[in-house]
């Protein structure tokens, strides 16, 4: 019964897909995010060099050099160490930010309508407001990064220190050590949640909300980390790609990489979706079980 029930979501979800134009809808989504991912790294740069330190980049790097195809990654380190704007002082720092952002959040505007047609709701808030939305997105992601990097950094400091100074067996201090990468996987699964939970204008039951998000980010998370290492395997080895697309190919990698994530991301949101209306519809079963047991109680046979 159980296995039935699998095969009749999944084909649901399939129907969806297709009906929905989920591909062509995540085409528009990658173009938009390989506009958007250079600002939203120099976005970082400069919050992190305000913050003191610019290093903090580079576990955000690493991470995504164990995930993205070399190339890929090779053309983000050059673009980063080309654009010299966030080197710079004054006046052009300060509008450099500001154009950033202003991609950045074009970026996030994108997947809030794709989110939008996964859900299938229409989109009811004003143009200011949805902008503001993308923006504490794009805030609330840094934010994220920013502490996970710090869990990471600091925290293999402080196992360190214990280890030294509380002289913890060489094992705990491996296992403990091991724990923090999890702590990626845990970053990238909060910033999922946040976009299926804010985005969308789903509105309803906020504990519906909440719970079917869930499913989606579980969805998005696993599948985008095995299928970016996976894609990332295949690029670099085979490296097919550049007999076609020649100098360009890198480009071309990057944008079939987004691609790919943007498809992960609205098949989530369909997951959501469907979960999202499986529970409104259990309780309104249970209400309108509960109303039958009222009536039958004031007029008993």
């Amino acid at each position: 019964m159980q296995y039935k029930g699998f095969v009749r979501a999944l084909k649901r979800l399939v129907i969806s897909v297709i009906k929905n134009d989920f591909f062509g809808m995540a085409s528009e989504m990658g173009f938009m995010m390989v506009i958007g991912i250079f600002p939203f790294m120099l976005f970082l740069m400069a919050v992190f060099g305000w913050m003191g330190n610019k290093s903090y980049m580079d576990p955000i790097l690493l991470a995504l050099s164990n995930i993205m195809p070399e190339q890929a990654m090779n053309l983000i380190l050059s673009v980063l160490s080309e654009v010299m704007i966030f080197q710079k002082g004054g006046l052009v720092a300060v509008v450099g930010v500001i154009v950033t952002i202003v991609l950045s959040t074009n970026s996030i505007a994108v997947v809030l309508k794709g989110l939008n047609r996964a859900y299938k709701v229409e989109e009811t808030r004003n143009f200011v407001y949805t902008r503001l939305l993308s923006f504490i997105m794009v805030m609330v992601n840094t934010l994220v990064l920013f502490l996970s990097i710090n869990l990471i950094i600091f925290g293999k400091v402080l196992i360190q220190f214990a280890s030294v100074h509380f002289h913890l067996p060489k094992h705990i201090v491996i296992i403990l050590l091991t724990l923090r990468w999890p702590v990626a996987f845990l970053a990238l699964y909060l910033m999922a949640f946040l976009s299926y939970y804010i985005l969308p204008d789903l509105r309803g039951n906020e504990a519906f909300k909440r719970a079917s998000a869930l499913p989606g980010s579980l969805f998005f998370c696993t599948f985008w980390l095995v299928g970016s290492w996976g894609f990332s395997v295949y690029v670099n080895n085979l490296k097919t790609y550049n007999l076609v697309y020649g100098i360009i190919g890198a480009f071309i990698v990057l944008m079939v990489w987004l691609y790919y994530t943007s498809i992960l991301l609205l098949i989530g949101g369909e997951i959501n979706s469907q979960v999202y209306n499986q529970l409104e519809r259990k309780a309104n079963e249970i209400r309108n079980d509960f109303a039958n047991l009222k009536k039958i109680d004031k007029h008993p046979s």
